[in-house]
């Protein structure tokens, strides 16, 4: 791609988008997928204060493609809580109308979506920093459900005999440092995605987190994929599909501590039998949090933002506590 990255990295004016992600994607991780986040909008009062009532819900959807920048990863200042971290990037994105017509996109047509009509200041687009548990599914080693288990090398699959569940279990994996949980599913027949949950510590109910989704079914053969926050304190998250947002409140049990090591993944689901479930690329990660400060360009083919990280977590006084 001569002309197109020079020694001050990409060329604006020369910019093809897409054609620039794919090569940047194999020569290095400045290209890569992220999350574009945006927090609920609440209503407000004849003050201008938030009464609490959802105006719009979280927009949550994985697999937008991103080229990131970094001018500062990590100036390790500590602040007020003794656990911030800021950084900058610019961060080059597909234009608007390209973004809500990817086929991929979260396996979905996202022009149906009112809400989102732009990226907006203090959107985060949410990044893969580090991997810290991948549950692997090269193989049927300790995964158990209710059907038949094979593994095609790449992903698992369940052949089912009516409603159950897909689980891992293991001996005790670390996941201390993830804040999140990434993984890509599919089904085909009439599966119906009905709750994820992640044991830590223990093996019953007090030891987990729950995940549990308006149940919604899985499009035949189309990979969806599922990246929801792994923290304690989160209250409610989303999955959308084909433009369509399906809720999911998160709870604990009494004895769940994300810093406890990981014991069960379990993917819970109805469906008929002989349908297929089938799951691969489950990570828990330590995700980088890019907000969007201000806008520097926008072309028929891309937007460039300028990003601040503002707050990350002091690992290390985690890992002595």
């Amino acid at each position: 791609m001569p002309g197109l990255i020079g020694s001050q990295g990409i060329r604006p004016g020369a910019l093809n988008m897409n054609r620039i992600f794919r090569a940047l994607r194999y020569r290095s991780e400045q290209a890569q997928y992220v999350t574009y986040h945006r927090l609920p909008i609440y209503e407000t009062d004849a003050y201008g204060v938030p009464d609490g009532d959802e105006a719009a819900p979280e927009l949550l959807l994985p697999d937008l493609p991103a080229i990131i920048r970094p001018a500062v990863t990590a100036d390790y200042q500590q602040e007020r809580a003794g656990n911030n971290i800021v950084g900058a990037a610019r961060i080059y994105t597909p234009n608007i109308n390209t973004i809500k017509n990817y086929p991929n996109f979260d396996q979905g047509n996202f022009t149906g979506t009112a809400q989102f009509n732009e990226i907006e200041g203090w959107d985060r687009l949410i990044t893969n920093y580090r991997t810290i548990f991948s549950v692997p599914t090269t193989g049927t080693t300790n995964w158990t459900g209710t059907g038949s288990v094979a593994s095609d090398g790449e992903s698992l699959t369940l052949t089912a005999t009516g409603d159950g569940n897909l689980l891992y279990q293991t001996t005790a994996k670390n996941t201390l440092e993830a804040d999140r949980l990434r993984f890509k599913i599919r089904g085909s027949g009439s599966v119906e995605l009905k709750a994820i949950r992640s044991y830590h510590g223990g093996t019953n109910s007090a030891f987990r987190v729950n995940w549990d989704n308006d149940n919604f079914v899985l499009l035949d053969n189309n990979w969806l994929t599922v990246d929801v926050p792994f923290v304690s304190g989160t209250s409610a998250t989303s999955i959308y599909q084909t433009g369509t947002r399906y809720n999911v409140p998160v709870t604990t049990g009494i004895s769940f501590d994300y810093e406890n090591d990981l014991r069960i993944f379990r993917i819970e689901y109805n469906a008929d039998n002989t349908d297929t479930l089938q799951i691969k690329d489950i990570e828990y990660y330590k995700s980088v949090s890019w907000h969007v400060h201000s806008l520097k360009d926008m072309t028929d083919g891309y937007i460039i933002f300028n990003c601040v990280r503002t707050a990350g977590r002091d690992d290390a006084r985690r890992r002595a506590e």
